[in-house]
């Protein structure tokens, strides 16, 4: 697809409220390290930084290992517990100053108020 084509096929498919703040957003086609590439390969630098980049687009090392992770288990809920998780949240008590020692993961901001607001209980150390 061409831009014409990625804007068309937006307003086309995409609720109204997908914005892109912009008349002509960039057509972003790939990404590395702190840049990003538009579908004409002009390069721009991302001082976006929304979470998911937080280390770079497309870090070799990191790719590998989503890669691996990709083949063993795709995607599970926080109810079932398996090795990565809970190595992570090893890995952060060590390294968390003062008593935080446990760990909420969650896929946004938004689930972090989830337990409270739902009157579960949250958990706290004794």
């Amino acid at each position: 697809m061409d831009k014409k084509e990625v804007y068309e096929t937006t307003q086309k498919y995409l609720i109204p409220c997908v914005a892109t703040y912009y008349k002509e957003p960039l057509v972003l086609d790939r990404g590395k390290g702190k840049y990003v590439y538009d579908l004409d390969g002009k390069e721009y630098l991302d001082f976006l930084g929304i979470v998911t980049i937080s280390v770079g687009h497309c870090d070799e090392e990191i790719t590998a290992k989503i890669g691996e992770q990709m083949k063993r288990l795709q995607h599970t809920s926080t109810f079932y517990p398996n090795v990565p998780i809970v190595s992570l949240a090893e890995k952060l008590a060590q390294i968390t100053p003062g008593k935080l020692q446990k760990s909420f993961f969650t896929n946004s901001g938004a689930e972090a108020v989830e337990p409270h607001s739902s009157g579960a209980t949250l958990y706290e150390e004794p």
